[in-house]
Formats: C-alpha cells, structure tokens, sequence
C-alpha cells in the first residue's frame, strides 16, 4: 500500500486496488485487505484535515467507511473472524475521532458488527476472552455516542462477559466490564468519565460471585488478588461506593485461603502478586498522596 500510496487526497487509488486485491482469492486477501483498509482510515483523516478546504469532506468521509464496511465483509466471507473483528473496531474509534456528519451511527453500526462476529464466529475460549476484552477497551475509549447508543453497548458488553464459558473468564471479564461504568464517556457527560460508582460495584460484586463458583482453588485466589487490584484501583479514583471495610474483607479472605494452596511455581506467583498489592497499600498507607483516598482502617 505504501509503495502507490498517493499525495492527491483521492479514493481512486483504493477502489482500484480493491477491485485488484479482491482477484487474489481468499488466501491472499487475508493479507492483502487489511492493509488497505487501515489505507481507508488514513484518507478519513486526510479529508478531515482539508475540512475548512474541501465543503465535501463528510460525504466523502462517509463514502470510505461505506468502502472499509464491503471490505471488510470480503474478510469475513472468505471465513475469517478476529482480523475483521478488529477492524471494525478500529473503524468505529476512527469515526468517532474523525466527527463527520452522522459518524455516531457509523461508529455504532462498525461495534455492532464487531459483537456479531464475536457472539456468531468466535467459538474458542481464549479468543472470546481476548475478543470481548478488546471491544471493552475499544469502547471505553470512545467519547462519540449519546446515552440512548453508550447504555446498550456497556450493557451488552457485560452480558456477552458473563455468558462466557469459563468461570475464570466470566469472572475477568465481568471486572473488566466495571469500567466501562467508570472511565466511560458519553456525549451528554461532554467527555467527562460517566463515574457511575454503584454499576461498577455491581459488576465487581458478580465477579467475586463468579470467582467464588471456581472449583479449582489456585485459580480461585488468583481472581480473588485481580478483583483485589480492580477495588483498589476504584477505591483510589474516588467512588463512594468502595469502602476500606470491603478491601479489608477481600484482604483477608485470600490470607485465609492462600496458605490452603498446593506448594508450587503457580502459587508462589499468586503469593507475589498479592504480597505487590499489600506492598502498595502499604505505601499509600505511610505516604498518602493530598488529594488521594484515606487508608485509615486498612488491615495490612
């Protein structure tokens, strides 16, 4: 792409090297799409630039993302999921950044086909962990959409994150998800976090549930010290709703159960991290920052 990549601001060069790639059959598409596509994204920023030259840049704007979606959809009906799914992602942050005319509904229409892909074409375990964790991100990073669109979506990321199959994944992704309901940015909130303290709570809460579920009782600590760092991560960005009784409760149930574990590697890694984390508050403890949260109470 780099080598016909051209100085005119100009979409001709893409639609013909669509029209060429899409020639090379499903094996070689998967390498030579994307590339062009992120091409796409990269015109939708030059014509953004050229706003106050060019009274067409929107429309053209529109135009590209019309062009990245059929491209994209090339991806998936040659069977592939994660590299398509990643894609819309990007695209949807690139027409939220861009901020032409009627990119809220392009950004939603791009993470709406990014979950669709991951409910219909992502089955393996791992990669439904890694996916869903992505879209979160994406979208917590993304200040372009009004209530009535950024509610359903932080509601159907933590839905998709609890019908995960795998207890431990269902318990990492849920926490992940409390974010969303803190860090998250809306168009009303005028890119302030939405801050919303008793979602999170909600979503930290379902995931110590979920973790206490866990039958392997290694695994069970290990999320027991990530829910832990998730708390304190909360506690010290000010929601009222954490409270130093509930991390002296978690505190000390993982010393109760971390000395019931098996002696090995795993284990003393578990211990590691959780002897990082009492290392931290202790510090914060001795040395609280001025306009931080009060450890008083703490139980170390």
């Amino acid at each position: 792409m780099e080598l016909f990549w051209s100085q005119e601001v100009d979409s001709l060069i893409l639609n013909a090297a669509r029209k060429h790639f899409g020639n090379g059959g499903n094996m070689r598409i998967k390498y030579t799409l994307p590339p062009l596509v992120f091409a796409a994204y990269k015109l939708a920023f030059k014509y953004k630039e050229l706003e106050e030259e060019d009274d067409k840049w929107e429309k053209k704007c529109q135009k590209i993302f019309q062009f990245c979606h059929q491209t994209i959809g090339a991806l998936i009906k040659a069977e592939m999921a994660e590299v398509p799914l990643r894609l819309f992602l990007q695209g949807g942050l690139a027409a939220g950044e861009i901020g032409f005319e009627n990119h809220e509904s392009v950004a939603y229409e791009f993470l709406s086909q990014a979950f669709s892909l991951y409910e219909d074409e992502i089955s393996d375990s791992k990669a439904q962990l890694s996916a869903i964790t992505l879209i979160i991100a994406t979208f917590e990073k993304m200040k372009c959409f009004g209530e009535e669109n950024h509610e359903p979506l932080r509601t159907q990321c933590a839905l998709a994150a609890s019908k995960l199959l795998k207890k431990p994944d269902q318990c990492r992704g849920v926490a992940t998800c409390s974010h969303l309901f803190w860090s998250g940015k809306t168009r009303e909130s005028e890119g302030e976090e939405v801050q919303d303290g008793k979602r999170v709570m909600e979503c930290l809460k379902k995931s110590l549930r979920i973790a206490n579920q866990c039958m392997d009782s290694s695994v069970q600590v290990q999320l027991f010290v990530e829910i832990l760092n998730h708390y304190i991560y909360m506690y010290e960005k000010g929601n009222d709703q954490m409270t130093v009784q509930v991390l002296n409760q978690l505190i000390g149930k993982i010393r109760e159960d971390l000395p019931n574990l098996e002696s090995n590697e795993e284990t003393e890694q578990i211990n590691k991290h959780f002897q990082n984390t009492i290392e931290h508050l202790r510090l914060r403890q001795e040395s609280p920052e001025n306009d931080g949260p009060t450890y008083e109470g703490l139980i170390l």
